[in-house]
């Protein structure tokens, strides 16, 4: 008989694993014991389901000990046996840690511990118990399957009194210190709203009311109303308020999901940053999701499930959380349209354009000349009374004298979107009033033989581009003698897209000049002025702006994902089935198989000798076109991204010497992972907005497409907190950068402190995923 070979693990490795790969610091540590003592509470004191007083949390820090107490329901032996000191199993999971709303189920927390500290000490007692138990660990002796901790019992007779609860305390190793302050500070996000007392080193840290702590001092809200609003899965009611600037302020109950009560609620401020989850009022991380309204606040809500390394929450609670989100943009617009603070919201003009519900929009106003007044559209036709009234998208001086006099209105539309694309869909399809007859004319058009070659070149490069990049495959340019100034007239016929050139356009000298004296830049500068000049104008026949570009976009998308798992390599994420092998319920074969199932979160490392300049690595970016400003919320549409696809760079941060309007005056541009390289580098290609929110450990980026159907959020954890005084975000002008090997997206000026690396490295865990909207 052969003799077979003993299985054997490293214990101190499997606990490093366990510990670093989960959580790898004393904070993340204290988060994890405070949220089993948290637990433990509401066993004890919402047991129905409601919580009651009479609940604590004792936290205290002194030196490298830290202990961590609580009046909870307490550990019977066989719970501290097979529960607290067993990996991979939780005693949460049942009916009644569900009816308590419980925030923990993965039981980890016990091993990970001995990542940061070198002993633990669990003192416990459970009512109806005889004895209080002791337990102790020391990580040096801890072996596998071995009786390595210590229990001790303390009988107590019936007529001693002593409180039910826990205590926890662990001896901090010297490589992971932590002061009071960096404590505090960090658990604030976590503590801050639960109802229990907790106190942290004798002051209480608990009981804050959630709108406390919303951006909102010296703003005064109205209601404009309470929708019952569902779709096919979630429901909810929603109370709608908003300030004088038609800001909007929503909270959010009676919530269900397939018919099932949600335990919780939401408070949802428009443009409030990020939207932070929590589960029976404990923090739990910020949720990114996207939105016309750019709703941030709190969602308290039991659905909620963190990833194992409490890091994130899980996708199926996104993508949940954004369904919600959804029925409370539908809420704050249909109530805002009754309202006349609906014309000062560009986020409402923006919903009503992605619904096409431009039915809503009677309360936005237009400007009615010659008394020069400001009406709103759902008055208009009261308000002309029969008079002939036509409508103007321009601002000619001629035509404003010519159509409004004495005898006739003229309506002038406003001059940047979304306000101007509501007006013309309401005073065309609702009320049938007409344009002014002033449309452009083509006078001429240049045949080939009547053009030059930096004419021609012009012609078939502005074709290509945007047959290959924009994916308009029937496309013919002309130069032509265009009426009224106009320098770009497209034309559809059929599936024919027709873009006439005015030749006597100030935009065509800049190009000839790259022509004559620089043509190794032409190219890449051509790419720029299609970007910059032509796709403005021609954005509704391109088809990554379009509900059917959309439907292309993911099954590229996919595609390319799968495959790309065909390439993967990675073991993917252990951190959730380890627990269950060392239990003994799975085998290591499962546990594999399982691993590469997973999403693990990826270590993005940048290096000194990585960070380069934009005007080394991507020649010529200071000569580009520049976009013509516009007025508020248009800077802040959907836009292509700056392709340099014949670019090299290694770089993983680029930073620039100046401002560069072409850059949109950003300073530093952060490269994206390679893995996001090779599965989405697609979606950065069609038209997005730029979304990009900041707090604690977070940097979070949400592109969303020009439809508002497909998101991709893009999380980067660092390793250092963010100084709270920084915490914030909003819309950006999107300045995206593909170059050959990597995509660039730009850093806030408040952030770069962040990301700047004077020597060494600097490490951060990214994640991203798409998300589709309804």
């Amino acid at each position: 008989m052969n003799n077979g070979i003993v299985f054997q693990v490293e214990t101190n490795r499997i606990l490093q694993i366990l510990a670093n790969e989960i959580y790898d610091s004393p904070l993340a540590l204290l988060r994890e014991n405070l949220q089993n003592a948290y637990d433990a509470v509401r066993m004890r004191f919402a047991s129905t389901g409601t919580l009651v007083e009479g609940g604590r949390i004792d936290i205290c820090i002194n030196g490298n000990e830290i202990s961590i107490s609580d009046n909870g329901i307490g550990m019977t032996e066989e719970v501290l046996r097979e529960n607290f000191w067993k990996a991979g199993s939780s005693g949460k999971r049942s009916d009644n840690a569900r009816r308590a709303g419980v925030v923990g189920t993965f039981g980890i927390g016990a091993m990970a511990n001995f990542g940061v500290c070198t002993r633990l000490t669990v003192e416990t007692y459970c009512e109806g118990n005889t004895a209080i138990l002791c337990s102790v660990a020391e990580r040096d002796s801890l072996k596998i399957a071995e009786e390595c901790i210590s229990l001790e019992r303390e009988n107590i007779t019936p007529e001693q009194e002593r409180e039910t609860g826990t205590k926890v305390t662990a001896i901090l190793d010297n490589e992971h210190p932590i002061s009071p302050n960096q404590a505090l500070q960090y658990l604030k996000p976590y503590v801050g709203f639960l109802q229990v007392p907790v106190y942290f080193n004798g002051n209480l840290i608990s009981g804050n009311a959630i709108e406390s702590q919303l951006p909102i001092a010296n703003r005064s809200f109205k209601q404009l109303g309470v929708k019952q609003l569902k779709d096919n899965l979630c429901q909810g009611e929603f109370d709608v308020h908003a300030d004088q600037n038609g800001q909007v302020l929503i909270f959010v109950k009676d919530i269900a999901l397939a018919g099932n009560v949600i335990e919780g609620s939401m408070v949802l401020l428009q443009s409030g940053g990020q939207l932070i989850g929590l589960r029976s009022f404990f923090g739990l991380a910020p949720i990114p999701v996207g939105g016309y309204y750019q709703f941030g606040g709190y969602a308290n809500l039991s659905f909620l499930q963190p990833t194992a390394g409490r890091e994130a929450l899980s996708r199926e609670s996104i993508e949940q959380v954004s369904r919600l989100i959804n029925l409370a943009e539908r809420a704050a617009s249909e109530l805002l349209s009754t309202a006349t603070e609906a014309d000062k919201n560009n986020a409402f003009l923006q919903w009503l354009i992605a619904h096409g519900q431009y039915n809503l929009a009677s309360m936005v106003s237009i400007r009615v000349l010659p008394e020069n007044k400001d009406i709103s559209l759902g008055e208009i036709k009261t308000y002309i009374a029969g008079r002939t009234t036509h409508y103007y998208t321009g601002n000619d001086s001629q035509i404003l004298s010519m159509y409004a006099n004495e005898s006739s209105y003229l309506l002038q539309v406003a001059q940047s979107n979304p306000r101007r694309q509501v007006q013309v869909h309401y005073l065309t399809k609702i009320l049938r009033i007409s344009a002014v007859p002033d449309s452009a004319q083509i006078i001429r058009t240049y045949t080939g033989t009547e053009l030059n070659m930096r004419e021609a070149s012009v012609l078939i490069r502005t074709a290509s581009i945007l047959r290959d990049d924009y994916l308009i495959s029937d496309i013919e340019i002309i130069l032509a003698d265009i009426s009224h100034g106009v320098t770009v007239f497209p034309q559809k016929k059929g599936n024919q897209l027709t873009i006439y050139i005015a030749k006597s356009s100030s935009l065509l000298p800049p190009l000839f000049n790259f022509y004559d004296q620089a043509y190794e830049l032409f190219t890449q500068f051509m790419k720029d002025f299609v970007r910059v000049h032509i796709y403005p104008r021609i954005q509704q026949f391109v088809p990554s702006s379009t509900r059917d570009g959309v439907d292309a976009l993911q099954k590229i998308l996919q595609r390319n994902r799968e495959l790309y798992s065909y390439e993967e390599t990675d073991f993917g994420d252990l951190e959730g089935v380890l627990g269950d092998y060392l239990s003994g319920s799975v085998t290591l074969s499962k546990v594999l198989n399982e691993a590469r199932t997973r999403a693990k979160p990826q270590t993005q490392s940048v290096s000194r000798n990585q960070v380069g300049s934009v005007e080394n690595e991507i020649p010529g970016i200071a000569e580009s076109p520049i976009a013509q400003s516009t007025e508020a919320g248009l800077e802040f549409a959907p836009s292509p991204p700056i392709i340099r696809d014949s670019v090299t760079s290694d770089m993983k941060i680029l930073m620039t010497a100046a401002k560069y309007p072409s850059l949109n005056n950003f300073s530093m541009l952060l490269g994206l992972s390679d893995r996001l390289m090779k599965t989405e580098a697609e979606f950065f290609h069609a038209p997005h907005t730029t979304r990009i929110l900041w707090g604690g450990h977070r940097v979070v980026y949400i592109f969303t497409e020009a439809t508002g159907r497909l998101s991709l959020y893009y999380d980067i954890e660092l390793r250092e907190p963010i100084e709270h005084t920084k915490a914030g975000g909003g819309m950006f002008q999107t300045t995206t950068l593909i170059t050959k090997k990597r995509i660039f997206v730009p850093i806030p000026d408040m952030l770069m402190e962040e990301f700047q690396i004077t020597n060494g490295s600097k490490q951060f865990f990214v994640r991203f995923d798409i998300l589709s909207g309804s």
